[in-house]
């Protein structure tokens, strides 16, 4: 931690804290905040499996005795080329309202970016992406979202005022849409794929793993061990549908689906997924079948994933830049230990995010969608 940061007040969480910060989040994040939940924290920063020895991820700023400030960091592997740096998620930055533009937030941004070789923001506001800017971090564009209209007629009852693009792009992709469930049904069957549901991950996903890894330059680790902890161990765990994509007795990818409503109708969301590139066409059109056999009126995924643009859009996606209720910004900032993956990690292309990364992927998707 610098010498700044100290003269700041700012210090690493400990368990003694816990009282006081718990005060802190019900206090500006509102009491049914998922941030004022004892046991999301305690799933998110302790539960970690890439928790570091020295602590959780989470700094304080304290003002007589009280918390006036938190940020908070989700560390994981992030393989880059053929190596492996030290990432973290910048999550939950809160200061109290009193101590606002008083030097309390760019402190506790700077304790966090100095915490690893790379750290992320995904989902990030205007005037923190302002901030950001200016203290050097990279902008990595926006995270498209693909909306893969399954019934038509319900999709166009229920778009949101100024849907003026996804009517027009619907209508014409509606013969399209149409017959790509059967295309998609016959394409997964030449495969010899099904799409087996699985009650929690296992070691399956080591395998898909270490045969898609390659494939991405760079990607957050997705691993048995990381799968378990953020879809089988989160306190909201029976939200989440886990499917393995087997060939024979080979895991060849995995996708999770939530169902979600948007105005009373059944939206399907993938919120992760892995597969390398040549296997991606059979796992989503499993999921297209999946999709229709559960009444979902669309299938709903927010990807950055370039070999997959290709397929997504074969398979009627309709993709989306921006316009969305929440930010969909991505920015890295490099430590002095980073600086050396600079030409992989600075190119967008370079990336495969998806919903699952950071902490966005337990919100509720489809009411931030604005066509």
């Amino acid at each position: 931690m610098s010498t700044l940061a100290r003269a700041q007040g700012v210090s690493r969480y400990q368990p003694e804290d816990a009282e006081a910060l718990h005060a802190f989040q019900r206090e500006t994040f509102g009491p049914e905040a998922r941030q004022a939940d004892p046991a999301y924290f305690h799933w998110l920063f302790e539960e970690n499996p890439h928790r570091e020895p020295a602590g959780i991820h989470f700094w304080l700023v304290r003002r007589q005795n009280a918390v006036v400030g938190q940020q908070g960091g989700v560390p994981f592997p992030l393989k880059v080329g053929a190596g492996t740096a030290r990432a973290s998620w910048a999550v939950d930055l809160m200061v109290a309202p009193a101590w606002r533009l008083r030097g309390v937030g760019p402190v506790l941004t700077e304790t966090q970016a100095a915490s690893a070789d790379v750290v992320l923001a995904l989902g990030i506001s205007d005037p923190a992406y302002k901030a950001y800017q200016r203290a050097g971090w990279i902008d990595l564009g926006h995270i498209p979202i693909y909306l893969r209209p399954l019934d038509i007629r319900r999709c166009l009852e229920v778009i949101p005022e100024g849907g003026e693009w996804l009517r027009r792009l619907a209508r014409l992709a509606a013969p399209i849409a149409e017959g790509a469930v059967p295309a998609a049904r016959a394409m997964a069957a030449v495969a010899g794929t099904r799409l087996e549901p699985a009650d929690a991950f296992d070691a399956r996903a080591d395998a898909v793993w270490i045969e898609a890894a390659p494939r991405y330059p760079v990607i957050a680790r997705r691993d048995f061990p990381t799968l378990a902890w953020r879809y089988d161990q989160v306190p909201t765990s029976g939200r989440y549908r886990r499917f393995i994509l087997m060939q024979g007795n080979r895991p060849r990818g995995w996708l999770v689906l939530r169902i979600e409503t948007w105005r009373d109708e059944p939206m399907g969301v993938v919120v992760d997924y892995l597969a390398r590139p040549g296997w991606l066409a059979p796992l989503f059109a499993h999921a297209l079948d999946l999709g229709r056999r559960e009444g979902v009126i669309a299938l709903m995924t927010r990807t950055r994933n370039r070999p997959g643009h290709a397929v997504l859009s074969a398979l009627g996606f309709l993709r989306r830049d921006i316009g969305t209720r929440l930010p969909t910004r991505l920015m890295a900032h490099l430590g002095p230990g980073g600086e050396r993956l600079r030409p992989l990690v600075a190119e967008a292309d370079n990336w495969f995010v998806t919903y699952g990364d950071s902490d966005i992927g337990h919100r509720e998707m489809v009411g931030e969608y604005q066509a």
